[in-house]
């Protein structure tokens, strides 16, 4: 039964592969460079892995490209500006499972503060965390101070990120920072809500996120700030 839904699911990607090659061939024989890359973010998006998306998006479009051009219905330019948009692309899509396969390697934990309750924002941004690549674990609403270090050792966290609604709820952060530090003083912490304080940036070391989707290029930024270290 379960190979019967693989089976499924694999013909079904296939099908959106076709779709999207016929839409990729427009882009490039039009000389768009951007409605290139925007097909090949909807396929990576899609779940098409890289070899697929290589083998029934990219090269049947240049396969298609180079017979047109051989029966003179493409100008050398034409061509040429085809092939170069392709490399573009090409390149573009190696950094971004690159970088999904060095995500996938690091554990981010998410809760809300001693307190704090209301999570959706911190929901939301679990799920753009999530389909970006990492390893979320969202712990809900109201963390306790004291399960901070427990929780570091369960899941040995690249990143924690907490969301504050209100002062109340803020006034516990401080000391989740401090247990944080003092197990893993490496670890990344990024903050948002509406009870962030400011300082906190300079006086912990925290991150503060304004907009829910600046969640994921935060997290990159600390991932990438502890490999340095």
């Amino acid at each position: 039964m379960v190979a019967e839904h693989d089976d499924e699911d694999r013909a079904q990607l296939l099908r959106l592969a076709a779709d999207l090659q016929r839409a990729y061939a427009d882009a490039v024989l039009a000389g768009d460079p951007r409605m290139a890359e925007t097909v090949i973010r909807e396929a990576i998006e899609a779940g098409l892995g890289e070899a697929d998306i290589d083998d029934q998006v990219i090269a049947p479009a240049l396969r298609l490209v180079g017979d047109l051009w051989a029966d003179g219905e493409l100008s050398i330019a034409e061509e040429h500006a085809a092939t170069a948009i392709s490399l573009r692309v090409i390149s573009l899509q190696r950094e971004a499972f690159r970088a999904a396969r060095q995500r996938a390697s690091q554990r981010v934990l998410l809760a809300g503060a001693q307190g704090e309750q209301h999570v959706v924002g911190l929901q939301m941004a679990a799920s753009l965390v999530l389909s970006s690549g990492y390893d979320v674990r969202l712990l809900g609403p109201d963390l306790p101070v004291g399960e901070v270090g427990k929780a570091i050792d369960k899941h040995d966290p690249a990143v924690i990120g907490f969301t504050t609604a209100s002062s109340a709820s803020a006034l516990n952060l401080p000391p989740a920072f401090a247990a944080i530090r003092d197990r893993d003083p490496d670890v990344g912490l990024v903050v948002g809500g509406r009870g962030v304080d400011e300082s906190w940036a300079a006086t912990w070391d925290v991150v503060v996120c304004h907009h829910v989707a600046d969640a994921t290029t935060q997290i990159d930024a600390l991932v990438q700030r502890a490999r340095r270290n």
